[in-house]
């Protein structure tokens, strides 16, 4: 029994109006022999121009929806790039879906990353700088001696790295490692606290 499947695929989308269209076009040609019982798939070919898709537009369409958007008025742009937005947030969750990224920490992360962008990573620094100085305050106010722990690393590493920092250093990599070990619990925290927090300030117009 021999069965030959050849499949080809091409994915393209057209922003020709405000709302995105996706063209799906399959040709698929299926040669089978052998009785249909026991029939069985036993080769896939999926051939795929390109890896990744840069541009879904010729020169001439591009040029075309240039001079389409310079004829706009400035209500009708941001009409327009709210439909925009938002059909690029439902493609990103779809993609999410499809990827199984929507459902990890790790994908959700990268969600927040692309979608809320500075906003994020401000607000990523800030919680950082913040529990980097409450660890600081704590280490200071605590009464914990920095260099008797940079010693006692020095007696399982082998190194004498006591000698040779500044105490006020010590207090500040102390802090640094410290403020480090907290990232399994700050992530989460990020996570979770960056959508209201962004929009509060940038709030979302779709």
């Amino acid at each position: 029994m021999l069965s030959t499947i050849s499949q080809r695929t091409i994915l393209a989308g057209r922003f020709s109006s405000p709302k995105t269209r996706l063209n799906l076009l399959s040709n698929i040609t299926t040669t089978r022999t052998g009785n249909a019982a026991s029939f069985k798939k036993t080769c896939v070919s999926i051939n795929l121009s390109s890896h990744r898709f840069f541009s879904v537009f010729s020169k001439e369409e591009e040029e075309a929806e240039n001079t389409r958007v310079a004829g706009l008025s400035k209500y009708q742009k941001e009409i327009e790039l709210r439909d925009l937005d938002k059909e690029l947030a439902r493609l990103n969750t779809l993609r999410g879906i499809n990827s199984g990224e929507l459902y990890t920490f790790r994908g959700k992360f990268k969600a927040l990353a692309r979608d809320y962008g500075i906003g994020f990573m401000a607000w990523y620094w800030t919680v950082w700088m913040s529990t980097g100085a409450l660890t600081y305050g704590a280490i200071e106010m605590g009464a914990i001696d920095p260099m008797a722990l940079i010693a006692q690393a020095d007696m399982y590493t082998g190194f004498d790295l006591c000698s040779k920092v500044d105490p006020q250093l010590g207090a500040i990599g102390i802090t640094l490692v410290f403020n480090e070990m907290l990232e399994p619990i700050r992530l989460p925290i990020v996570v979770m606290t960056t959508k209201p927090i962004v929009e509060t300030f940038y709030p979302k117009t779709y």
